[in-house]
């Protein structure tokens, strides 16, 4: 029986990713399947894996070369070639930038976003910071929630997947303190599921460089990857990197300060631990994870500077030889022997480093003696330990003088609140205020700063945000 080589694939698992990438994966017929494709250069002894290569033209052309020059090295000019075109560009696809990116969308804005990893979520999936704090205010002795739209959607489908992969306390409503630690396959595939639904255009392995800037407006951006560096032009800019790279190339104002820095790791087997009768467990035995196999945690933090790729360079290897001693002293312990690291992020874990010269910058202070004088609420962070929840301005994610760009995320606040800003849950919120903005932004072909609050209101509402 004959069948189309698209039929063939298919039949791997490969389906379109596939045939995707060109011209080369076409229907004609493949009589034989221990015979490469026709046009294939691959291994006719090894046609498992050679029906797989197919020859291609050059697809980047190689540019002038940095030189040295009297002892400095100098990059000539060069035209940058101009990948995309778009209404909303985000930059950095962490919890904040994946909803800004949603968001936006919604707004109905065309919208791309630029990750430099492979996957969506940043610190929350792949530096497995897992658990989703500051989702909730206690109003009387009674939790209810208050970071919703985007945050609350992608709890409630993890939570449809049942107790392995999200601890989501039942029933949903009337509502609990919701903290719940959510596997990060899962959230990744959730992710790339909404990203989808919303049509945002998705560039992975896209590290954002520079802004594309005329005055004091940006127009776009620069990122580098696998192609060289390309341009995106686009109408707004939400910069969701974490470390505001794109305010800070646009030559905005920040302050920037130390922060501490980990390492995430897993361990599993963890359901297996059997001490001894009458002996105290010397190692943590169980997180708040859904799989009882699974532990996630740190081994300590170190103070150092998040924009050093000497001190993050050196920390990753301390903490990888930190938890590796640690695992072996735990396999030497009697009842503990079959524990093991399952893996470690993928993304190493600095808390702060730039924050942005806001509008109006919400500190400690701001939080308590201002929280609600002001009338343009974006969002709420709610409860975190010793802190109460509390209301987040529209100037918060406003930065000064730099006009087209919106921040949101870990870049937010001053020195005494980024403990709570960083957080998974205020990530989303203030990604999701700065989408929504950036998407109204680019349809009414105006600057953030010149939008009426009322209209920002009004497409909260829309998407489910708690704002009051």
């Amino acid at each position: 029986m004959q069948i189309t080589k698209r039929d063939f694939l298919k039949k791997l698992g490969l389906g379109g990713a596939a045939f995707a990438a060109g011209a080369a994966f076409g229907d004609e017929y493949v009589p034989d399947m221990s015979k490469l494709p026709e046009g294939s250069c691959g291994d006719p002894q090894n046609v498992w894996f050679g029906k797989h290569i197919f020859p291609l033209d050059h697809t980047m052309k190689d540019l002038p070369s940095a030189f040295l020059k009297d002892g400095r090295v100098f990059q000539p000019a060069r035209e940058l070639p101009i990948f995309h075109e778009t209404d909303v560009v985000v930059v950095g696809g962490g919890p904040a930038g994946f909803s800004a990116a949603v968001s936006a969308a919604r707004t109905g804005a065309k919208v791309a976003l630029v990750e430099r990893y492979g996957s969506l979520g940043g610190l929350f999936t792949n530096g497995m910071v897992l658990v989703v704090l500051a989702t909730c205010a206690n109003r009387g002795g009674k939790w209810n929630l208050v970071t919703r739209g985007v945050c609350e959607e992608l709890m409630l489908r993890a939570g449809k997947l049942g107790k392995t992969f999200c601890s989501l306390p039942e029933p949903a409503y009337p509502q609990k303190h919701w903290q719940p630690t959510i596997d990060p396959e899962a959230a990744k595939v959730i992710m790339d599921e909404m990203i989808a639904e919303n049509k945002v255009e998705m560039f992975f392995h896209s590290w954002g460089v520079d802004v594309i800037q005329d005055g004091d407006s940006v127009k776009g951006v620069v990122f580098e990857s696998k192609q060289g560096r390309q341009a995106i032009l686009a109408k707004q800019v939400v910069d969701c990197t974490g470390d505001a790279d794109m305010l800070f190339l646009a030559g905005g104002d920040y302050s920037q300060v130390t922060c501490p820095i980990s390492t995430v790791f897993r361990w599993a087997n963890m359901d297996t631990i059997n001490p001894p009768q009458g002996t105290k467990p010397q190692f943590p035995l169980h997180g708040n994870e859904g799989n009882p196999d699974a532990r996630w945690g740190h081994c300590g933090m170190r103070t150092g500077n998040g924009l050093s790729v000497r001190d993050l360079s050196r920390l990753e290897v301390a903490f990888r030889r930190k938890n590796w001693n640690d695992v072996l002293e735990m396999r030497k312990t009697p009842g503990w022997e079959n524990v093991y690291t399952s893996n470690s992020a993928s993304q190493i874990g600095p808390r702060q480093s730039r924050l942005i010269a806001a509008e109006y910058v919400m500190g400690r202070k701001e939080i308590v003696e201002e929280n609600d004088k002001f009338a343009d609420c974006i969002g709420w962070c709610g409860v975190d330990g010793p802190h109460k929840a509390f209301r987040v301005s529209y100037r918060q994610i406003l930065p000064k003088k730099v006009e087209n760009l919106l921040c949101a995320g870990r870049c937010l606040g001053k020195g005494d609140s980024i403990d709570t800003f960083r957080l998974i849950a205020p990530c989303f919120m203030t990604g999701q205020a700065a989408g929504v903005a950036a998407g109204l932004a680019a349809q009414k072909g105006v600057a953030p700063r010149a939008l009426a609050y009322s209209d920002i209101a009004k497409a909260l509402d829309a998407q489910g945000v708690y704002h009051e």
